[in-house]
């Protein structure tokens, strides 16, 4: 693959000199190297290999497809019917239990990856992941009669970013990233 037509598709910026990538994720710039593909967080760090992955599958699947700005839920992926229990138990689960009754803690954790509110009821809030991957997260707080509940919703255009099977494992870096937010910024 041409290092230029990547850096199109996947809505990046390419350095010829430095040959590499810079890649957004959660807020931060990390460095992607040409053709080696190692990653370094923006410390210079090198990443760990599952999210290296991660962020590899998005530079070779991104094909530059618009996104639709229409959400769809897991089960609407392709083949996202199929895994749909170990998603909720690896996405819809965590993000409940940790989020289920703080919905303000949610909407900080969200805003300080570069969420933004996003559109319907309950608490929605649209965390860009990649430059092309947003997931819309959606809360709804429970009372004394009702439980809490869920849900994320990927762009009806996901699949041209990433296959489905990364898709149940992102939404759990995503919290566990919220997570660290709010033990470093407790208040």
């Amino acid at each position: 693959m041409q290092p230029e037509q990547v850096a199109q598709n996947a809505c990046l910026i390419y350095d010829a000199s430095g040959r590499s990538w810079q890649l957004p994720y959660l807020g931060r710039n990390y460095r992607v190297e040409y053709p080696g593909g190692k990653i370094y967080d923006p410390e210079g760090n090198e990443v760990p290999l599952y999210l290296s992955i991660l962020m590899l599958h998005y530079l070779v699947t991104a094909d530059g497809t618009p996104l639709a700005g229409q959400w769809i839920s897991y089960r609407h992926l392709p083949g996202g019917d199929i895994y749909i229990g170990p998603f909720h138990q690896r996405a819809i689960q965590p993000f409940l239990h940790s989020f289920g009754r703080q919905p303000e803690n949610f909407c900080r954790a969200a805003a300080a990856l570069g969420g933004i509110k996003g559109p319907g009821r309950g608490v929605n809030m649209i965390i860009p992941v990649f430059p092309r991957v947003p997931l819309s997260f959606i809360l709804w707080p429970g009372d004394e009669e009702l439980p809490s509940s869920a849900n994320i919703l990927f762009d009806a255009q996901a699949s041209s970013y990433l296959p489905t099977e990364d898709y149940a494992h992102l939404p759990a870096l995503v919290i566990t990233e919220m997570k660290k937010y709010l033990e470093q910024h407790p208040d």
